[in-house]
């Protein structure tokens, strides 16, 4: 009797929550199952790792049976009777040892063809200290509750997506459009042309690993792309360590390992030594505005990415000189800015727009662009172009992008109430009736899928004028039905995949706007299942934040009504 109690607890162990707390069977179907969906009860789920979440995310306590899986006592178990040893092959040559996690250098060096010797580059050319962190192993004398917070950490600082996925060797989801192998081809024709330093081995590695996660529309010519990359690397040590800094901290929060905790400090010595050298090369006259800029940008995406906000809004501000030299100007035109050496620019001004909506200030410079020209088939400005504006790098169809710049800078214009609401119902007017021209794929399921992420753009800026402009509550039918279009048109889209990856704004706001808890639930579960970033957690406690002062005042609470700002975009 005992064993058939258990057994009917266990059949919906992994359902939603409350056909577990009703011990019924549960067909697991996210977002809504067919038992939910039949009694109109709210199908409410739990995150993709409930026992070992982030605080701001679900919070344990809530799951009283909640304990540690008996993989990971095993886990302990092992480490315990078998600690990793302090001396590790290859360490002097500067290779990494391969341990238990070797799958992914397996995959690495089949991708390019290299000797394992050469993994991760030599240590010799790192700054002193910085290769024992990223290279050395845990101690050998580890304590049972050492090993548990160790594994602990890399389930909660590490993946919730595991990428690449786990035994996957050139596998279709991770290039549909059959790309990778051009780009390793490009970086061997590019390093036979020019010697590279060792260490620009890791960056390879990171670029071709993270292809489809780096660059919304990564079809563009993968000889642009290395050749971009390949300048940047070499245009200042800012920029250089800049680079290196992220590829070791998408190692560390995409890769299930216990050695997270070493990597990401390792990121984290890397990325003081590019501000040391970003010191020095903004003062020295020998370096161009595009150089400076460059490394620049590159130190502005580690600190995005590890929410270090004061410093991140500050480099922005910082690179406006710079950019105003490279541009010529203090206007930008997304549907013309285009060509390598306007690449780091087009992540600049994203970036400007994005910290206008999130501290609710105007914008560093003017976005301007002839609108009416770009809404006339065959004209440059109309074409979805594969290395203009910042689409192709972010998902944002540059039409939206300028539009969102146009609201941002209607919301700080001199003109009275009236005159704003009349401007931005023109600009509802245009951003619902744009034509949208989608970016060219061969595969079918990506095209349709950069149609649904189109369309949650569309909708992400018509709340944005509402929200900025006319100052609208979550009840009206515009902003409802909005919220409701992207929460379908997300469910389409393969979570923490290429383009939901780059969704995280649209599930921001629309979660931000949403009323009922279901629709709360999904769509900050798929703000967190955009991938395994720090920022993605901010994002995601601030909403609690939100949803708290909101629900608390009877009214909508804005992430930017603090002094202070709270988050980055």
């Amino acid at each position: 009797m005992s064993s058939a109690l258990n057994s009917k607890k266990r059949r919906s162990r992994n359902g939603c929550l409350p056909c577990r707390e009703k011990r019924k069977k549960c067909n697991e179907q996210w977002p809504i199952c067919d038992r939910c969906d039949r009694t109109r009860s709210a199908c409410v789920w739990p995150p993709p790792r409930s026992r070992f979440d982030l605080a701001g995310d679900i919070n344990i306590h809530s799951f009283p049976d909640a304990s540690l899986d008996a993989d990971v006592d095993m886990a302990i178990s092992e480490l315990m009777a078998n600690p990793v040893s302090t001396s590790a092959p290859g360490l002097d040559d500067g290779s990494l040892s391969q341990g238990d996690n070797s799958a992914l250098w397996d995959h690495t060096h089949i991708n390019f063809g290299l000797d394992r010797s050469v993994a991760l580059g030599s240590s010799s050319s790192w700054p002193s200290g910085i290769s024992t962190m990223l290279y050395g192993v845990p101690n050998s004398r580890i304590t049972k509750g050492q090993a548990a917070r160790m594994w602990e950490y890399a389930h909660d600082l590490g993946p919730r997506i595991i990428w690449p996925p786990k035994d996957c060797v050139n596998c279709d989801e991770l290039d549909p459009e059959g790309v990778a192998p051009v780009f390793r081809q490009s970086i061997a024709t590019m390093t036979r042309r020019s010697s590279i330093e060792p260490m620009f081995q890791d960056v390879f590695y990171f670029y071709s690993t993270f292809l489809t996660r780096l660059f919304y529309d990564y079809t563009l010519s993968s000889e642009t792309i290395v050749k971009w990359l390949f300048r940047k690397f070499n245009a200042s040590d800012s920029a250089k360590y800049g680079m290196l800094c992220m590829a070791v901290l998408y190692r560390s929060d995409y890769e299930r390992s216990m050695l997270a905790p070493s990597w990401r400090d390792g990121a984290k010595e890397i990325y003081s030594h590019a501000i040391d050298y970003l010191s020095r090369d903004l003062e020295d006259e020998k370096l161009s505005a595009w150089e400076k800029l460059t490394g620049l940008v590159s130190i502005m995406d580690y600190e995005f990415h590890t929410g270090q906000i004061s410093k991140y809004y500050s480099h922005g501000t910082k690179a406006l000189p710079l950019v105003k030299a490279v541009i010529g100007g203090d206007t930008i035109d997304l549907l013309n800015l285009r060509g390598e050496e306007m690449f780091d620019v087009n992540m600049w001004a994203w970036c400007d727009i994005l910290d206008s909506m999130a501290t609710c200030t105007p914008t560093r410079l003017k976005y301007e662009s002839d609108l009416e020209r770009a809404a006339q088939r065959g004209t440059e400005e109309s074409a979805a172009c594969q290395d203009k504006g910042i689409e192709w790098l972010n998902g944002i169809p540059n039409v939206l992008a300028v539009l969102l710049a146009r609201i941002s800078a209607l919301r700080h214009s001199t003109l009275s109430e009236p005159e704003k609401v009349s401007e931005g119902a023109e600009l509802e007017r245009l951003i619902r009736n744009w034509e949208i021209r989608t970016l060219q794929t061969k595969d079918s399921r990506l095209r349709i899928a950069r149609i649904g992420a189109q369309e949650i753009w569309r909708h992400t800026a018509i709340l944005y004028v509402h929200q900025t402009i006319f100052k609208s509550g979550s009840g009206h039918p515009i902003v409802k039905d909005s919220v409701k279009n992207i929460i379908k048109l997300a469910s389409t889209l393969e979570p923490g995949a290429n383009p939901d990856s780059f969704l995280y704004l649209p599930y921001f706001i629309s979660a931000f706007y949403a009323i009922s808890q279901k629709d709360r639930y999904i769509m900050r579960s798929r703000l967190i299942n955009c991938g395994n970033a720090i920022y993605l957690r901010n994002l995601a406690r601030c909403l609690d934040e939100l949803w708290k002062e909101t629900d608390s005042a009877g009214r909508l609470t804005s992430w930017s009504d603090k002094k202070l700002p709270r988050i980055t975009f």
